[in-house]
């Protein structure tokens, strides 16, 4: 894990203060708080601050995307008892120094995790080394675990055997003080017949067993008043019969105690001498706690990895504001808004943007979500956004937005934007980002125009990035004419007078003062004066806006369908293609059987006509002998024949039982080729051949003939009708994974699973559900708690699942 040096240099410089929390990026700290495990932890997420050298960054999204693949298809990391131990290891390097058995318990658990962990980490070398590689920066202390263990108990008291001398001062204390008892005992039994006590119970007073005694009695009974009631009504006396035994228990707990410091004071020296590596691992533990509530948080908003460098352009795709989506998640569902995704693509030679079009349209939120994403992923966040997405690695954020305005430093909204802009002109370099919401506001139009056009020039010749909104027609101008400027908007539909809040580049913007204005019911003759007021040429470079914004949006509409049928048609492109060569694959594969069958058929025929002609040479002049050949070598034609007609016939698909090669004969089932009719063939005669087909006796060419299997009988299957039948149902099995399952199928999957086995002889049940985001284990455990037939479900031990598996009982 790369350590990150205090040195400002590695820090994205952020100016003023407030814009961490002006944008966002507190609200998104707050949120990975929640899945922080330890103090260490959060520690760590409150000094976080984005980074702006370029390897760390990578380096820590990429170790965040290897954890976010773990978290999401695999299992849960075992993170348990991340406890603070840091102020205990320093105390321990303190000459005699004591440490508590508590304490010393939280040392072993604490290092119980670090080799957890560790182990968990460097098993994953082959599939997410960068993961692996930090099991590399903890520190195994196995002797500190083996040498607490040996003295303190799991519930943090010091064991019998921590020594020789302890077991045997607590063997005497337990003899006594049952001694102790006997005789309490046995004098209560007495005193109660007499009337004495004043309870039936003996007590403890100044570490010594009495007995409650009522006042007037106290003379009665010989022994030591260590105590008396509020009242005065009632003394604690202890009895002389038990003093010695009192006596001898006091020493033997001084004893005890002497003996369990001596113990402590040793065990508290040993770790003492491994503080620093106690130290270490409570840092490593610190950053890995963080890195963990990161990735968690990330797969909660959907989060992806974006690409992040000097070299790249800005390029968000389908970015949502999580800001927005965080207050979403507070709310009812009734009540959320939908978030329209942020699509806005630099190119290299753009850097400056001015974003115009009417209030509540969404530049600002534009603004703050462009400059929020890159704070999180030079931090090492994922954000919300497409993968495909790429981010310039900033140096610099500087930020005006809202007012500034300074009582106390007799600031007003126009002073406290010009020290911004002072102190922007000092500190922002090459690789700076600018954000200016509302530009040119605060004054006079024209000059405060003219002096934010100046220091835009100014800032695009260092190297700057813009971002800017207004609703000034000059700078509209401005970034028309200006190279590596360009206009933008946020889109509105003018038929309904409501902003889309869809960002649109390449296209200035309206404020659409009188048309909001009209909606909203102001008189006719007042924005008929409106209009005057503002002059022809006002009133035709707004119209020409308005139209261009329009034609925009129409061209948007129709690229946005034609993008569409393009993918459909690539994929219908992909689709026919893989299926062309399958087909070309399997009609090779055909061909190349059909050339090799035809050739075993020919070499088959070659053979037989070398033996036919061999014979008929050998015979001489034999006509009989000659005859019989020929017989031979037609048959076996024939055979060829055959064999040829039925490779056709499984070539076209009308073989799809694999009948048998060889040629059929007398008493063979057979099949005719031209009818597809199924029967014996009973005799052949030279090219004839006679078939019965169900009793019907039938000539045909022997040659049509197919040999075949014969028909099996089908078989009736039995119905069952009653309870007395011998039905063996299908098993149910006892363990149902539901991972992968989106949540509406897998609550269907589990209540089919569930009624199943309430009607089976199962009453234990396992149901993997994984970890990941909760919602598959918050879906099992609803449905689980109202079915009457569950009398108990609870999470897995560790070593069958964990928190990805809920072991049910049914009753």
């Amino acid at each position: 894990m790369i350590l990150l040096s205090s040195h400002p240099d590695y820090h994205m410089k952020i100016f003023p203060q407030s814009a961490s929390e002006k944008l966002g990026y507190t609200a998104v700290l707050e949120a990975a708080s929640v899945y922080l495990r330890s103090v260490m932890g959060q520690e760590e997420l409150e000094n976080l601050k984005p980074v702006s050298v370029e390897s760390i960054v990578v380096h820590k999204l990429s170790l965040l995307r290897e954890l976010m693949d773990v978290l999401q298809f695999e299992s849960e990391v075992p993170f348990e008892h991340p406890f603070d131990i840091r102020e205990s290891a320093k105390r321990s390097r303190v000459k005699r120094a004591l440490l508590s058995p508590e304490q010393l318990h939280q040392i072993r658990q604490f290092c119980i995790t670090c080799r957890l962990l560790q182990n968990y980490l460097r098993a994953k070398s082959e599939t997410h080394p960068l993961l692996s590689q930090l099991s590399q920066q903890i520190i195994p202390l196995k002797e500190v675990e083996r040498e607490i263990g040996e003295v303190i108990t799991e519930h943090g008291s010091v064991k019998d055997n921590a020594s020789p001398a302890l077991r045997q001062i607590r063997k005497s204390l337990g003899s006594r003080r049952n001694e102790l008892r006997s005789a309490i005992d046995r004098i209560i039994r007495q005193m109660s017949k007499d009337g004495y006590l004043a309870e039936f119970e003996a007590t403890i007073r100044n570490g010594r067993m009495v007995l409650p005694v009522r006042a007037e009695h106290k003379r009665k009974i010989s022994g030591f008043v260590q105590d008396v009631s509020a009242t005065g009504q009632t003394v604690y006396l202890e009895p002389t019969e038990t003093l010695h035994i009192n006596n001898d228990i006091r020493e033997l707990e001084q004893q005890e105690r002497a003996e369990i410091e001596r113990i402590l004071m040793e065990l508290t020296a040993a770790i003492g001498l491994k503080h620093e590596h106690l130290l270490s691992n409570a840092a490593q533990i610190g950053r890995f706690d963080l890195l963990l509530a990161t990735a968690r948080l990330s797969l909660s908003l959907g989060c992806s990895i974006p690409s992040v460098g000097a070299k790249h352009q800005l390029s968000l795709q389908n970015a949502r504001n999580p800001v927005l989506m965080l207050r979403n998640r507070r709310l009812p569902k009734e009540q959320r808004e939908e978030i329209v995704p942020l699509n806005m693509k630099l190119e290299p030679d753009e850097k400056g943007v001015i974003i115009t079009g009417p209030n509540a349209g969404g530049k600002s939120v534009s603004l703050k979500t462009a400059a929020l994403l890159s704070m999180m992923a030079q931090s090492g966040f994922a954000i919300p956004a497409d993968d495909t997405s790429t981010l310039p690695l900033f140096s610099g954020l500087w930020l005006d937005m809202g007012d500034e305005q300074s009582i106390d430093n007799d600031l007003s909204t126009f002073s406290s934007r010009l020290a911004w802009m002072r102190e922007t002109l000092k500190g922002a370099d090459a690789g700076s980002l600018v954000l200016v919401d509302e530009a040119g506001t605060g004054t006079d139009p024209e000059e405060g125009v003219a002096l934010f056009q100046a220091f835009l020039e100014i800032l695009h010749q260092r190297g700057c990035m813009i971002l800017a909104t207004t609703h000034h027609g000059n700078l509209k101008v401005f970034a028309h004419n200006y190279p590596g400027f360009v206009n933008a908007s946020m889109e509105f539909d003018r038929n309904r007078l409501t902003p889309t809040y869809r960002f649109r580049k390449g296209v200035p913007g309206s404020s659409y003062a009188f048309e909001m204005s009209e909606r909203l019911g102001l008189s006719p003759d007042l924005l008929k004066r409106a209009r005057e007021l503002v002059g022809d040429s006002k009133n035709r470079l707004e119209s020409l806006i308005t139209e261009m914004e329009e034609k925009a949006q129409e061209a948007g509409d129709i690229r946005s369908k034609t993008l569409r049928e393009q993918v459909k048609a690539e994929k219908l492109m992909r689709d026919y293609e893989q299926r062309l060569k399958t087909l070309t694959a399997e009609r090779d594969k055909l061909r190349e059987k059909a050339l090799t069958d035809a050739r075993e058929i020919m070499q088959s025929a070659n053979a037989r006509i070398e033996e036919a002609i061999q014979k008929v040479y050998e015979a001489g002049t034999d006509k009989e002998k000659i005859k019989q050949i020929r017989a031979e070598v037609n048959q076996h034609r024939q055979a060829v024949e055959a064999d040829l007609e039925q490779t056709s016939a499984r070539r076209k698909g009308r073989l799809p039982d694999a009948a048998d090669a060889s040629p059929p004969k007398p008493g063979d089932t057979v099949r005719l080729s031209d009818s597809n009719a199924t029967g014996e063939l009973i005799e052949v005669n030279g090219n004839q051949a006679v078939v019965d087909v169900n009793g019907l006796r039938l000539k045909t060419k022997y040659k049509n003939l197919v040999k075949t299997q014969k028909p099996k009988e089908q078989k009736r299957e039995p119905v069952f009708s009653t309870a007395d039948d011998d039905f063996t149902p299908v098993p149910v099995p006892a363990t149902l994974d539901i991972r992968g399952f989106r949540g509406e199928q897998a609550g269907s999957e589990l209540m089919h699973y569930l009624d199943r086995v309430s009607a089976s002889s199962l009453r234990r049940i396992e149901i993997i559900h994984g970890k990941g985001d909760g919602v598959l284990k918050k879906i099992v455990h609803e449905q689980l708690a109202k079915r009457k037939e569950v009398s108990k479900f609870e999470f897995a031990p560790w070593e069958q699942g964990g928190p990805g598996c809920t072991i049910v009982e049914l009753g």
